[in-house]
């Protein structure tokens, strides 16, 4: 693991540290006005992964170069060249579904779904935060079976009311690491 790599991860748990501790410093969760039993019962929000370039082997470029995979120019640019990287985020290796649920009796399913586009996934270490008048709590999942598509999840007893999460991590394709851009859903739960 390169050093940028180290930075980038370290950044994107800074991230989700101060994403979950203003999580759970909201709980119980403040409602907006005209929140309340109107709010939907579902919420689904879609969020990019983006590619960290300086992960990016030898290997993966010429996985990269066979499958026509334009990421970070890994396709096209000679071995002995640097990859292009992007200022600010990086470019998209996929992305992941965030899905809430009320289920009743104050019960809500909180899922999530991640799809690759540069190539199967190795691993994944996501972390799945959620908050409601009752308390707050952090799932994790952590998994290194290959597959095209990742996906987990949880029922919690979250007490009725207005209740939100945020997905944070990463997903390691075969060509680069990618973490997961900050997203969050907030539904009512019956």
């Amino acid at each position: 693991m390169g050093v940028r790599t180290i930075f980038a991860s370290l950044g994107a748990l800074g991230l989700a540290a101060i994403a979950t501790a203003a999580l759970l410093a909201a709980s119980p969760m403040p409602t907006p006005a005209g929140a309340g039993p109107d709010d939907p019962f579902a919420a689904s929000v879609a969020t990019a992964l983006l590619a960290d370039c300086s992960s990016i082997t030898g290997k993966a470029r010429e996985y990269a170069r066979i499958h026509s995979i334009d990421l970070c120019g890994a396709d096209i640019t000679p071995d002995d060249q640097p990859l292009r990287t992007e200022a600010v985020g990086g470019e998209e290796c996929g992305s992941v579904t965030l899905t809430m649920e009320s289920r009743g009796g104050g019960l809500a399913a909180i899922d999530w779904r991640a799809t690759s586009t540069t190539g199967p996934i190795e691993r994944i270490d996501i972390d799945v935060w959620y908050s409601s008048r009752n308390g707050g709590a952090m799932h994790r999942f952590s998994d290194a079976t290959p597959t095209l598509h990742a996906s987990g999840g949880a029922v919690e007893l979250l007490d009725t009311g207005v209740a939100g999460a945020t997905v944070s991590g990463t997903v390691q394709t075969f060509i680069a690491t990618c973490r997961i851009a900050p997203s969050a859903v907030r539904i009512h739960v019956r």
